[in-house]
């Protein structure tokens, strides 16, 4: 297998600078219990929030679909009988996103739920996007990992907004809290999580604070860099913290 870029001094976060395909395809199976991402969408994305115009890889729709059908096998050996994918999806919009992702997944995985994440009011003239989706599979229509004991766990995710990146950073990159609610929801203490498309590092951050372990796979080694940064600037807080 492809040796990490980097990891911590305990070996639970490890990331790795390469193609996800070359490090999914050696993984073994059924050894991840939670694959929380969040891929290109397929819709050639270019943030309007600052002045970072570098494109996202695989992020035109024909290498969108490629990806999308290599991909979703993979995820479906590698995770445990009971582990569960948690896959952001672009809301609204010209390209139907949400739709074909759905299409393509549930030729592999049963589809738990749709949640709609409200994530604040967007940019435009005409209608304004302010949701995305999230989509939650699993191997098992019913015997999946469900840890929220609140009996109050709505399909809808509110009160966290979408992040605002400065230029330097992942002009996509999920808040830390949105990827800390899936894990509390689909995982517990030490599990092992899988995010095939790392970005700015939010996953393995919030891995990071909630004491998971963490597989990150990201083709951009700038993006890798700043992942890097991200989870250590963490751990030396919780150091500070006394955590």
């Amino acid at each position: 297998m492809i040796k990490p870029y980097w990891q911590d001094e305990s070996g639970n976060i490890q990331i790795y600078n390469a193609d996800c395909m070359d490090v999914l395809t050696d993984m073994p199976d059924k050894s991840v219990d939670l694959v929380l991402t969040d891929p290109p969408y397929g819709i050639n994305y270019l943030s309007p929030w600052t002045n970072n115009h570098a494109k996202i890889e695989n992020d035109e729709i024909g290498d969108w679909t490629d990806l999308m059908e290599k991909v979703l096998p993979e995820f479906k050996r590698i995770i445990t009988d009971s582990g569960c994918c948690c896959c952001c999806c672009c809301g609204g919009g010209k390209t139907p996103v949400t739709a074909l992702f759905t299409i393509e997944a549930i030729k592999h995985f049963n589809l738990i739920q749709t949640l709609v994440w409200r994530k604040f009011i967007g940019l435009g003239w005409k209608y304004r996007p302010a949701y995305e989706n999230i989509l939650i599979l699993s191997k098992s229509k019913n015997d999946y990992n469900f840890y929220d004991t609140s009996k109050t766990c709505s399909n809808v995710f509110e009160g966290i907004n979408q992040d605002i990146p400065n230029a330097e950073e992942h002009p996509t990159q999920k808040p830390v809290k949105l990827m800390q609610r899936l894990l509390k929801i689909h995982s517990i203490e030490n599990y092992l999580v899988l995010d095939p498309f790392l970005g700015g590092g939010s996953t393995a951050e919030a891995c990071a604070i909630m004491k998971r372990r963490c597989i990150g796979i990201e083709i951009s080694k700038e993006y890798c860099d700043i992942a890097i940064k991200r989870v250590i600037e963490s751990q030396k807080q919780y150091e500070l913290d006394g955590i």
